[in-house]
């Protein structure tokens, strides 16, 4: 079975009363959070099919600017549109101005996208000027030039599915602990990652371990995205969860929306590890 798997957390931490603007903006920013590991999720199914062939695949780019006018111009200097709340629009730019000087330089209609480049090269909170005719009148607005900055990002997708041991026993029989299927959301079990097994750190991209069989406690952190949760961003802490592994047995963990509890966000009321399903399948440490 071959499967893209794109570790993706939100952080989250503790919750203050909040007045209603606060609440409007945490609401905004979760669902951005949100609608951002959707995204995340199909970038990595669309990577995977272009790559399917390779067992990891690494996209990346490095972070830059660029300043957008926020004006549209036919070659003639014309301007067709203006963005609102552009820079062009603070500057005063309107529908049907003839655009005829950049920085005092004339401008060449056959040159007009060499000429709007003067624009796109300058730098963030630079101040220039347009000269543009306006029915009988000509007219000089001022702007300062806004950069755009895209964040640098790297994106990994995993075409592999393995499992980790994270023991030290010498007891042959073991269990497994497993993230890998997405538990159901109607029953309002969420995903979760985990975090620690027994103290240790284990957070990688394997969404499968083996443990010897016996107890260990495992740290869990939470990955709702329940629309009617609203929380700042931030660290979360994980919460523990104590499992008996038996041998041969996977269980497999969630994290389980307590609704009714949706605004216990100090304390993380709100939600709890569980074991929502287990299997049986053959396990040796060998």
């Amino acid at each position: 079975m071959k499967r893209s798997i794109l570790t993706l957390a939100i952080l989250l931490t503790s919750f203050t009363p909040l007045s209603s603007a606060s609440s409007t903006a945490i609401t905004a920013a979760n669902t951005q959070q949100q609608e951002a590991r959707e995204n995340a999720r199909a970038a990595a199914i669309a990577a995977s099919k272009a790559y399917g062939s390779q067992e990891q695949v690494v996209l990346e780019e490095p972070a830059r600017s660029f300043v957008d006018w926020g004006a549209i111009i036919q070659p003639n200097g014309t301007v067709l549109t203006v963005r609102a709340q552009s820079v062009a629009a603070a500057m005063g730019l309107q529908k049907d101005d003839k655009l005829t000087h950049i920085n005092g330089e004339a401008i060449n209609p056959r040159e007009l996208a060499s000429t709007l480049e003067t624009i796109e090269r300058l730098e963030h909170n630079q101040a220039f000027s347009v000269t543009i005719q306006r029915g009988s009148d000509t007219l000089e607005l001022k702007g300062v030039a806004q950069a755009t900055v895209i964040p640098g990002w790297r994106l990994e997708v995993d075409n592999t599915i393995s499992e980790s041991t994270v023991t030290d026993a010498t007891n042959q029989s073991c269990g497994r602990v497993s993230v890998f299927f997405t538990p159901p959301v109607t029953r309002d079990f969420f995903p979760a990652f985990i975090n620690t097994i027994d103290g240790n750190n284990v957070r990688h991209k394997n969404p499968n371990f083996k443990l010897a069989a016996g107890e260990h406690v495992i740290g869990v952190h939470e990955l709702i995205s329940d629309r009617s949760l609203r929380r700042k961003s931030g660290i979360d802490t994980a919460k523990q969860l104590t499992l008996n592994v038996e041998a041969d047995k996977t269980y497999y963990i969630a994290a389980h929306f307590i609704r009714e509890k949706r605004f216990s966000r100090t304390d993380g009321g709100y939600w709890e590890p569980v074991v929502w399903k287990v299997t049986e399948h053959s396990c040796s440490l060998d």
